[in-house]
């Protein structure tokens, strides 16, 4: 099932931006949108990563060590190179997705979401109030109630700031991580969330909370149940599907089994796997 925006449904917009052109070109070819994950700071990183030929590459603010200025600098660094900047916040607060947001990245990714309602809070933080009178003609329409300030953004979108704030609501991205026995036993009904754009496994998280331990859930029964249960709720509500993956052989997987969206590793790992392969080669002469 293709995933059509409700915001651009109720416009009837001939045009989305951001990462929406590249889920749809992807789709149409029976690809998945594969990125890249950045835990170190510097704009020079950043655009070397997205010139290798990724959809996108996600900023993270959460487990990274990546400050409000790295992460400013990141995005438009990325969105410069062509592809799409995602963030990942720290924690589902209004203060930090607005932060995230005012980059200008096209759209952000929210740790640990555990209820519907968690969820439609959410997007009320990612989505500008809708004028009254284009709610009168369509109350489908995703209203929220982001501040109205945000200089950068628009450059990163190549629009000006009335355009961005008239386009931003549906050419956001918002995604929420499902890593819980919580958020597990919800994500029928957060996948429903109007405004909510996709599901995305956390499998090191779900795993520990399932009481195992996290970096074994490749090869738990359990815990792959639990990804096919997400899995199944996205394909269910018509939104788009997202896992972590470490490895090509990884995403190739998780693409047969159904999912839209991964990522392919990450810099911390890249740079430790590949210093620890060639140390290896010369550890007779160390």
């Amino acid at each position: 099932m293709s995933y059509t925006s409700n915001t651009q449904a109720s416009t009837g917009s001939a045009e989305l931006l951001g990462i929406h052109p590249t889920f749809a070109r992807n789709q149409a070819a029976k690809k998945p949108v594969v990125g890249s994950w950045t835990m170190l700071p510097g704009a020079s990183l950043a655009r070397m990563v997205a010139q290798m030929g990724f959809d996108f590459v996600l900023v993270d603010c959460e487990h990274g060590n990546i400050d409000d200025g790295a992460m400013h600098s990141s995005v438009g660094a990325i969105a410069a190179q062509g592809c799409s900047p995602i963030i990942r916040v720290a924690a589902p607060t209004i203060e930090l997705v607005k932060r995230a947001l005012d980059t200008g990245c096209h759209g952000i990714m929210v740790p640990m979401m555990n209820t519907a309602a968690e969820a439609a809070t959410l997007v009320s933080y990612a989505k500008f109030p809708v004028p009254t009178a284009l709610r009168a003609k369509d109350a489908s329409l995703v209203s929220g109630i982001r501040g109205v300030g945000s200089p950068f953004a628009p450059a990163v979108f190549g629009q000006n700031l009335t355009d961005y704030i008239a386009t931003a609501n549906r050419n956001t991205f918002v995604c929420v991580q499902i890593e819980s026995v919580e958020g597990l036993n919800n994500c029928e009904e957060i996948a429903k969330v109007p405004g909510i754009d996709m599901l995305f496994v956390g499998p090191n998280d779900l795993c520990s909370s399932m009481g195992f331990i996290a970096g074994e859930h490749e090869d738990i029964s359990e815990v792959q149940a639990a990804i096919a249960r997400v899995l199944a709720a996205c394909k269910s509500a018509g939104k788009y599907a997202g896992m972590f993956c470490t490895s090509g052989e990884q995403v190739l997987k998780r693409h047969e089994q159904g999912f839209d969206f991964m990522n392919l590793g990450l810099d911390i790992l890249a740079i430790g796997a590949w210093n620890a392969a060639e140390l290896a080669k010369i550890s007779k002469i160390r």
